[in-house]
């Protein structure tokens, strides 16, 4: 259990990390850290715990786009601004150095397996992102803040 605390926190730490490279606004930071490691502790689960394989992107990409998009409209900030940080921690950066390493030695059948499997999991990503974006603007209604009257008139 300890062992998924500590991946949580060095993925939080990544995302917000990587936002400030991404130029995010200093007080969103916090956002997409917590998202990409609450994201990441969802894939650690699913994948050490009950086995899944790439749907346990899937499932952590789903959670990043609920939370950007019920995030974005109550601060009043582009959805994308949360999601791009926030899911640097599912990216397939391994699976694509072992691709790479593949084609320099020549080994194309581990260079293919590898580049599908990272397709594969960039591909889930953005089905699950996409899925969360598509839903009716009304089912998320709750959760915005409305914005104070123009007091200049």
């Amino acid at each position: 259990m300890n062992t998924v605390i500590i991946e949580m926190i060095m993925a939080f730490s990544a995302c917000f990390f990587f936002a400030i490279v991404y130029n995010t606004p200093k007080r969103e930071l916090i956002f997409c850290g917590l998202f990409g490691g609450l994201a990441y502790g969802i894939y650690y689960c699913l994948t050490h715990f009950y086995g899944f394989g790439t749907s346990a992107n899937f499932f952590g990409a789903l959670l990043i786009a609920f939370l950007a998009r019920i995030t974005s409209l109550r601060r009043h900030i582009p959805v994308m601004v949360y999601v791009l940080p926030a899911v640097f921690p599912l990216s397939p950066g391994g699976n694509m150095y072992n691709a790479a390493y593949a084609i320099i030695i020549s080994d194309m059948y581990t260079a293919v397996d590898q580049t599908m499997v990272c397709i594969k999991i960039v591909g889930v990503c953005v089905i699950a992102i996409l899925i969360v974006l598509s839903l009716p603007e009304m089912l998320f209604r709750p959760f915005e803040k409305k914005c104070p009257a123009d007091v200049s008139k």
